[in-house]
């Protein structure tokens, strides 16, 4: 399983790249949508506004949906690039309610007072990096 849990918008897919690139560079595994293999069945979920056309009750989608919380809960952190949309948000609270060190990064369109379960809000990639190299944990 993967230290980080990536969560994003498919809006947001190039930023999101960014941010798992970033932690590739300097050691740490991660999971994210962006490199997560789909079958036939979920394969429209990857298609722009593919979550409008998608079956949820089909088995593909149950498979992605079981695979994503599992890593969720394997992972030791969570990072949710921004702006994401209310699915991305939900794994974030789902990720503090599992007692992950929970981070954001990206534009804040508007202040949220439940935002207070992210340890930073870095504005890029190379700004949680930062933060998260100073953590004794993580390298």
């Amino acid at each position: 399983m993967s230290e980080f849990f990536v969560a994003g918008s498919w809006r947001n897919q190039a930023a999101v790249l960014t941010v798992v690139e970033a932690l590739d560079s300097i050691g740490v595994s991660s999971y994210s949508f962006v490199r997560t293999e789909y079958d036939e069945d979920a394969a429209a979920l990857a298609a722009p506004g593919g979550a409008d056309n998608a079956a949820l009750d089909s088995m593909g989608v149950r498979k992605l949906f079981e695979q994503d919380l599992a890593e969720l809960r394997a992972s030791e952190h969570f990072v949710l690039v921004l702006p994401a949309g209310a699915a991305a948000h939900i794994e974030a609270g789902i990720a503090f309610g599992l007692g992950k060190r929970c981070w954001a990064v990206g534009p804040v369109d508007r202040s949220e007072t439940l935002y207070r379960i992210f340890e930073a809000m870095p504005a890029d990639a190379a700004g949680l990096i930062e933060h998260i190299t100073a953590l004794p944990a993580v390298r």
